[in-house]
């Protein structure tokens, strides 16, 4: 809600705070809110108000000061980046409803276009369908086939392995049931406790459990559940540590050996059992690792003939898969291990891990995932259900079974809101079950964020005139002014002027009442570059200056001169520029903008001949003008100086 007091210039006349510019709006918060706004450029790490203002604050003195009227691509992409991330910052403790009001789906849309990270929802939907829904479909039809083909259910097989899959968990200590064959240390702690509790239940009749261990609550008292509901992880938790469902799994997958397998992901089971870069790495392996040297040996073996051309003794690429080994030939827990880490289980388990990261590189590359689904398909005998995912997977289908409500839930689950930390975290806008709402995510040193957005595809027609003017202003009344300004200004004058200005910016006393009005009317307020341009530490005044200034100093000269049509020409141009300079909605409607081509043409008639009104007229009808003059460098100029 905007804050409004009641002008007494105007009678009537309520001023808002969207009449306010970016200064002035800066000035009141710091004034009536007491908030510390610095000239200083703050350092990344710090992500307060104060700093996101601060950057705000200097990212426009810049942009408004820039007397070259450019802006380098590493220039833009840092303002960019910046500014949209010190606006979502701002409005981090706001929820923005989605309701009909035409300025709040207008203000959506501008948040939305800042966003470092644009989220699809149909893309979204999609990426929920590949990764998550169709693999659990698939993983859950095939556990049933298992089932149908050794006639046991679910509930026998989990009520068989409920004490080897009590003790993966991570968190277990030695239960009544626990032998001396079978000590708990045998087991590897693998099995998230959410994974268990979706599996078991605890009974009602607790307390009638005598438990020679003491355990609370004892193993007797879990029970299979009776209805389980079936999500990826919870199917892979049944795949990869129930031994039996395992081997039958690795059957249906190896189709072509369990040999080739291997072979054909021996650099990823390498890392899986030593970290240091082999010869085929592009980078630092930094996998976690799962298997130890011997478990290494029992599936390749060291060519002593094969010479590694990096020059080490152990390598990766000196190792080839042993002759004749089988799966069933493999321990249970190293198998379980191998396809938890290579396969397409480890696809799916690095989808889990870091689910929101995955998905932004899928939407850019969704080969992996697609690969994951033919493979797990080829598993399967269910003809129809493969019929219905390859057909949608391949055709790229914009039908997908997860709808709306469930991408909303799926962002709730995977981007939940972080706590604030030292380092520098993101801020994004994302859609939620309410409307919408910024959220902080940390970004990964790696990820490539000025490439994700950047990009306007919705420019306004009313925004296509504002930026048509700020390009007039800049690359047509500028450099015909400038002549001008070469012309009736030579050194020797604008000494002069120099002088003057100098003398009515000092703060002596005046000598009376009329001669401080006198110094006042010849006053301009200038900022530091203005001051650094004009009044230099050592030799001449600058004759480069921006517009604000030249045109000050032309009318100072058209005065002097008596030429009242160059003074009036000049008024119109400055009066234009410090609307759009002082323009707090970036947007002209299609009158206002037609009254300031007319008078544009009119001052370039009048300074700089008929050759500039033409091109004024050309360009009035280019419809982005935002894309037909971004290249290496951007061409929207901002050398205007507000007032």
């Amino acid at each position: 809600m905007s804050a409004g007091v009641v002008d007494s210039t105007h009678e009537g006349k309520t001023v808002r705070s969207e009449d306010f510019d970016i200064s002035l709006m800066i000035y009141f918060l710091q004034t009536l809110a007491n908030i510390k706004v610095s000239d200083l450029y703050p350092i990344p790490t710090d992500t307060s108000t104060s700093a996101m203002l601060s950057r705000i604050k200097y990212i426009r003195n810049e942009t408004t000061q820039n007397l070259y009227g450019k802006l380098t691509e590493e220039q833009f992409n840092q303002y960019w980046d910046d500014i949209g991330q010190a606006i979502l910052k701002l409005a981090s403790t706001y929820t923005f409803a989605i309701e009909n009001d035409q300025e709040d789906i207008r203000l959506i849309g501008r948040l939305l276009s800042i966003s470092p990270i644009n989220i699809n929802n149909r893309q979204l939907c999609t990426f929920i369908d590949v990764s998550e829904k169709y693999p659990a479909m698939i993983l859950e039809q095939f556990i049933s086939e298992y089932c149908m083909l050794k006639q046991v259910t679910r509930h026998d097989i989990l009520r068989e392995e409920k004490h080897r899959l009590y003790h993966k968990r991570l968190k277990t200590v030695s239960c009544c049931q626990c032998t001396t064959e079978f000590p708990i240390y045998s087991y590897s702690k693998c099995i998230p406790e959410k994974h268990w509790e979706a599996l078991y239940q605890v009974t009602e009749l607790t307390n009638s459990y005598n438990c020679k261990c003491e355990c609370t609550p004892c193993i007797e008292c879990f029970v299979p559940k009776r209805m389980i509901t079936f999500d990826i992880f919870v199917a892979m938790t049944l795949i990869l540590h129930i031994p039996n469902i395992l081997k039958y799994f690795v059957s249906q997958l190896c189709v072509t050996g369990f040999n080739t397998f291997l072979m054909n992901n021996k650099h990823t089971i390498y890392h899986c059992m030593k970290k240091n870069m082999c010869c085929e790495c592009n980078n630092d392996s930094t996998g976690k690792v799962l298997i130890n040297v011997a478990e290494w040996n029992t599936l390749y073996i060291k060519e002593d003939a094969v010479y590694c051309k990096t020059g080490s003794e152990y390598c990766c690429c000196q190792y080839a898969v042993r002759n004749l080994i089988k799966y069933s030939d493999v321990d249970d827990t190293l198998l379980s291990k191998i396809f938890n880490v290579a396969g397409p289980l480890r696809v799916l388990n690095k989808v889990g891990q870091d689910t929101f990261f995955y998905f932004l590189n899928w939407t850019d590359d969704d080969q992996p995932l697609q690969k994951v689904l033919i493979e797990l398909l080829n598993i399967i005998e269910n003809k129809q259900l493969v019929r219905l995912i390859r057909s949608s997977i391949l055709s790229k289908s914009n039908e997908t079974i997860t709808n709306q409500f469930d991408a909303r839930k799926w962002i709730s689950k995977h981007l939940k809101q972080q706590q604030a930390a030292t380092d520098h975290q993101c801020q994004i806008l994302v859609r939620d079950e309410d409307g919408l709402k910024v959220k902080s995510i940390d970004i990964p040193e790696d990820f490539p964020l000025p490439d994700v957005t950047k990009k306007f595809n919705d420019i306004t027609p009313e925004e296509n005139n504002f930026l048509l003017v700020f390009y007039w202003l800049t690359n047509m009344v500028y450099p015909v002014l400038k002549k001008v300004f070469d012309t009736k200004c030579p050194d020797s004058v604008l000494h002069k002027i120099w002088i003057e200005f100098s003398q009515a910016n000092t703060k002596t006393p005046a000598k009376n009442y009329s001669d401080d009005d006198n110094r006042k009317k010849k006053r301009i307020y200038l900022t530091e570059s203005q001051k650094q341009q004009l009044f230099p530490a050592y030799g001449k005044a600058s004759r480069n200056i921006n517009l604000k200034l030249m045109i000050h100093i032309l009318k100072h000269i058209s005065k002097e001169e008596a030429h009242t049509d160059d003074a009036h020409q000049l008024e119109a141009v400055e009066n234009i520029r410090r609307e759009i300079v002082q323009s707090s909605t970036g947007v002209l409607n299609k009158t206002r903008f037609l009254d300031i081509m007319n008078s544009f043409q009119k001052a370039l008639s009048h300074f700089g001949g008929k050759l500039y009104v033409e091109k004024i007229l050309q360009l009035c009808h280019i419809k982005r003008i935002l894309v037909c003059h971004m290249s290496t460098y951007l061409e929207i100029n901002f050398n205007l100086e507000n007032t």
